[in-house]
């Protein structure tokens, strides 16, 4: 690291308080603390590049899976639910395929910016890799997960529209809800993303209609 990395200073109200001697012990002492500053400084960006996407600055699949489990035993505690909630964009390759990887780039920040926007304050929305979002959302219902799912593909197209100019994008969900669909968050994850494909399989028979999935793949022919 270079450049300047904080400033000491001292006073004296006494006029040439500070000897040859002083500044000596001064230069010591600032080498000492720079030193000690930016092994500290090194040490907070380490922290957060291993758990923050490089891309979108969001949490990424290692903190999303410490805080799940964080979440999970509140929920233990306090009898609570919490739903996790797997989100993948339909047509993101085509983007590349398209514009370039850079414009894809672009449109994952910019969903990524407007999904924490719509997010609640104790929501945690995390980047699993690629094209592919989780919500961990305490205490909300299947009806909120509806309601949430449709302002998401609207999000996805809007991003797509503000970096292509196109309608390209749409937005496929599946959520599993604790306690009732897994005990934990590795049986909590694998159940919402395999409602996830279950959706996307559902919309890309039914283009026209977001289905968010949160029941069992028997129960799907109700949603189509």
């Amino acid at each position: 690291m270079s450049g300047l990395v904080g400033v000491l200073a001292l006073y004296r109200a006494e006029p040439e308080a500070f000897t040859n001697d002083h500044l000596r012990i001064l230069q010591v002492i600032t080498s000492k603390v720079a030193l000690f500053i930016e092994n500290a400084l090194k040490y907070r960006q380490a922290e957060s590049s291993a758990t923050s996407d490089y891309l979108t600055g969001m949490a990424n699949a290692r903190a999303l899976s410490l805080h799940l489990e964080q979440e999970l035993a509140r929920c233990k505690r306090e009898h609570s639910t919490v739903a996790v909630m797997v989100c993948d964009l339909n047509g993101f390759k085509e983007i590349n395929d398209l514009y370039g990887h850079l414009s894809g780039d672009k449109v994952l920040k910019l969903f990524a910016n407007l999904m924490r926007d719509v997010c609640r304050e104790y929501d945690y929305a995390a980047r699993m890799g690629g094209d592919e979002f989780v919500i961990v959302a305490p205490n909300m219902t299947p009806g909120s997960v509806t309601e949430r799912a449709c302002l998401l593909n609207a999000l996805a197209q809007e991003a797509c529209r503000q970096v292509c100019g196109a309608d390209h994008l749409s937005l496929s969900l599946g959520a599993a809800f604790y306690p009732q669909d897994g005990p934990d968050s590795e049986q909590l994850l694998a159940e919402a993303d395999r409602r996830m494909y279950a959706s996307k399989q559902l919309h890309y028979r039914r283009p026209d209609k977001v289905v968010p999935i949160m029941a069992h793949s028997a129960q799907l022919a109700s949603a189509s």
